[in-house]
């Protein structure tokens, strides 16, 4: 099970929705104390986390983390930081992934450290269309 942490309801439904056609099983929280309870109930093997949320950041999230489950992969993720900013702050403990999200790249590095369950066959990812438009709504505004 993999855990997505972001604060913007948008980003975490997207990065939820990119675990979940790649075959794994995802939950969501808003922030990182939501993460936090998650992680104390229930079996995650991997966290992605945005580094910029209210109450705890991404970095201090890390650290929480790193105390109690110190082989814990993590990936990071933010729109603010470069690839190599982010990188020399947590001194290469953690991926890091700028946003916008390349969901390929993305699900490239989650295969590196979680493998894909033999009891779940994913979708395929065609496209990033049909990632964006695969919803009803959005169907019938293509129909019009």
């Amino acid at each position: 099970m993999i855990l997505v942490v972001d604060d913007e309801e948008a980003s975490r439904e997207l990065l939820g929705r990119i675990v979940t056609r790649a075959g794994y099983e995802a939950v969501q929280a808003a922030d990182g104390f939501e993460a936090l309870s998650l992680l104390e109930r229930s079996k995650i093997e991997l966290v992605i986390s945005d580094i910029l949320m209210p109450r705890m950041n991404g970095y201090a999230l890390v650290a929480r983390l790193r105390a109690k489950w110190p082989n814990m992969p993590v990936i990071l993720t933010t729109g603010f930081l470069s690839q190599e900013a982010a990188k020399n702050m947590m001194n290469g403990s953690v991926d890091f992934i700028p946003k916008p999200i390349d969901p390929q790249t993305l699900i490239t590095m989650i295969n590196g450290h979680v493998p894909v369950s033999s009891q779940f066959q994913p979708p395929q990812l065609r496209s990033i269309d049909a990632l964006y438009f695969s919803s009803p709504q959005i169907g019938e505004m293509k129909k019009l």
